[in-house]
């Protein structure tokens, strides 16, 4: 079904849906008192503080601070986006949906991908059947078990093989009826030269298929049998795919990311079959490429703490540290994982077994600390080499959020250098402030009308380009307490009920900002906490440069007295 969904619908279902029913199949609830608790799904813990209200069919964590509706949490435990959870759950309701027409424009996207991502299904189905069946798999089912896997572990992972042959893929897709230009949009087969018909771009490789969150094939990667190169070819990006977005393996271990609380990132597809495997199957692997800063947004949807697990060499130290720069972006604490030089999560595995690999894992050092420590040891004892060291480390602890460990870790630095704090501590404020124009100027853009209405329901995903900055040409149409009064809404779903209930014009008596707050709770209602900024995505975008340093406001400061502020701010 194709469409947008209407808001009586949307409402419908949310009033059908039993929360305490939903969740139940997820967790085992308890009553306590009005309420239901259980073990969070979402972080881990031993004592329960996830709990489930039926009367206002909400959850809330008091250990990890999620909550939503029945929508947000299917979304957040499934990796569901808001169309589908609704027509998810509106099947499970019984509930028939009418959707919006969408234009031709829109029309046309959705049914090439529809049409691509058929096409990879079949590709998946073929290559995965020639493994597991067909005589001219039986190269890769020597290879799979020879490195320990057999039946099982290909068929969770949908592994396959590509026989040897150019037009074996070429020719099986004509046979399902597969228009063979979308088959080259794909990059799964590509134009011979002077039109003399396709071939295929896999052949006698592994395949492993890549997964989106919502379980679709999205492209594969081919690994060869023997030392021939390249070792690797992966799918080119096209309308389903881009791979700075997207996590090899994500799909299988979203669920024990949230329960661990943490992400094993490697670099390979057989580390991370080797560590899901091995019994630690919160591992990722990026797909032939470096981390990129969406990558790292994905990752903190879903964990508190990244371990990296690269190779040991010097092209694995860099890509390590330039992982730890792209991950403090988002503000996510990382430590490295020592193996010996030229082992991998999958040789160490074989050889020393997941004990040992466990030890190591709890012995994973702050990934600053290491950058300091290689830093240092590159600069060597002289003065200069000292001097630039401490300007490239400063350069990095700036990026930090936390001042409290920049602190800590330059004073690391001065008892390692011997260099005086005071200076260093001016060194790190020079490297803030380079850092504060740099942001600035990626994040000024022009000015965009601000009347334009949303459009709902919204996706989760967010777009290619999200503002996480402020432009300083557009002054926001509020003051000091009504932009606290603004973030109390944006960060405390229960402050939007009240204000829902109690009505906007009772807090703000500009008609502007009455329109706005009306906005905000109507786009963020059943929005998991710390998924805010997601959804502002969805706002005219001189709306969301206004917004977005709301959102940098501690929670905390309204969490257990956003009551009594309401009622001040409606006294006022």
């Amino acid at each position: 079904m194709t469409g947008q969904i209407g808001d009586d619908k949307i409402h419908e279902v949310r009033e059908r849906m039993d929360i305490i029913e939903l969740i139940s199949g997820y967790v085992s609830l308890k009553r306590s008192g009005t309420n239901h608790m259980g073990l969070c799904p979402f972080h881990s813990e031993k004592s329960p503080s996830f709990s489930v209200n039926a009367g206002r069919q909400f959850f809330h964590c008091f250990g990890c601070g999620v909550g939503g509706d029945a929508f947000s949490f299917l979304m957040k435990i499934e990796g569901l986006t808001f169309p589908d959870a609704v027509r998810r759950l509106a099947e499970r309701t019984g509930i028939e949906l009418e959707e919006r027409r969408l234009s031709p424009e829109e029309e046309r996207r959705q049914q090439e991908k529809d049409r691509l991502y058929r096409i990879n299904e079949i590709a998946a189905s073929y290559f995965h059947r020639t493994l597991m069946e067909a005589p001219a798999g039986e190269q890769g089912r020597q290879y799979l078990k020879g490195r320990g896997y057999g039946r099982k572990g290909a068929g969770e992972y949908q592994i396959g093989f590509a026989p040897d042959g150019w037009e074996g893929l070429t020719r099986h897709l004509e046979s399902e009826g597969v228009n063979l230009a979308d088959a080259r949009v794909l990059g799964l087969i590509r134009p011979r030269k002077e039109g003399r018909g396709d071939y295929d771009l896999f052949r006698q490789r592994l395949i492993f298929p890549i997964f989106n969150l919502g379980g679709r094939v999205v492209a594969f990667g081919g690994r060869v049998l023997d030392d021939s190169k390249p070792k690797y070819i992966n799918s080119p990006e096209s309308p389903i795919y881009q791979k700075g977005k997207v996590l090899f393996g994500l799909y299988q271990a979203r669920q024990s990311m949230r329960q661990a609380g943490e992400a094993i990132l490697v670099e390979g597809y057989f580390d991370q079959l080797a560590l899901n495997r091995s019994g630690v199957p919160n591992a990722v692997a990026t797909c032939g490429t470096a981390l990129t800063p969406e990558h790292a947004k994905l990752l903190k949807r879903y964990v508190q703490r990244v371990l990296l697990l690269f190779d040991q060499d010097a092209a694995g130290r860099k890509a390590t540290f330039k992982a730890m720069e792209t991950l403090q972006g988002e503000g996510l604490p990382t430590a490295v994982v020592d193996l010996a030089a030229g082992e991998d999560p999958d040789s160490f595995l074989q050889r020393e077994g997941s004990e040992l690999f466990l030890q190591r894992l709890g012995q994973a050092r702050s990934a600053m600390e290491l950058f300091i420590e290689v830093t240092l040891a590159e600069a060597g004892k002289s003065i200069e080499g000292k001097a630039r060291a401490a300007e490239m480390i400063a350069g990095k602890l700036a990026m930090l959020p936390s001042e409290l460990e920049q602190d800590l870790y330059l004073k690391l630095l001065a008892a390692q250098t011997g260099i005086n704090l005071d200076l260093l501590q001016q060194q790190l404020a020079q490297a803030r402030e380079r850092e504060r124009k740099a942001e600035r100027k990626l994040t000024q853009r022009p000015p965009v009308r601000a009347d334009e209405p949303p459009e709902y329901p919204f996706p989760v995903l967010p777009p290619d380009e999200k503002v996480t900055g402020v432009d300083e040409s557009v002054a926001p149409p509020w003051g000091k307490a009504e932009g606290r009064l603004l973030s109390m809404l944006l960060l405390v779903p229960e402050a939007r009920e009240a204000v829902k209930m109690l009505g906007v014009e009772k807090l703000f008596q500009n008609g502007e900002l009455q329109e706005i707050a009306s906005q905000l709770i109507k786009l963020l209602d059943g929005v998991v906490v710390g998924d805010e900024d997601t959804h502002l995505a969805e706002l005219s975008e001189s709306l969301q440069r206004q917004l977005m340093p709301l959102l940098q406001v501690d929670r905390g400061v309204f969490a257990d007295t956003y009551e009594q502020q309401l009622q001040d701010y409606r006294r006022a």
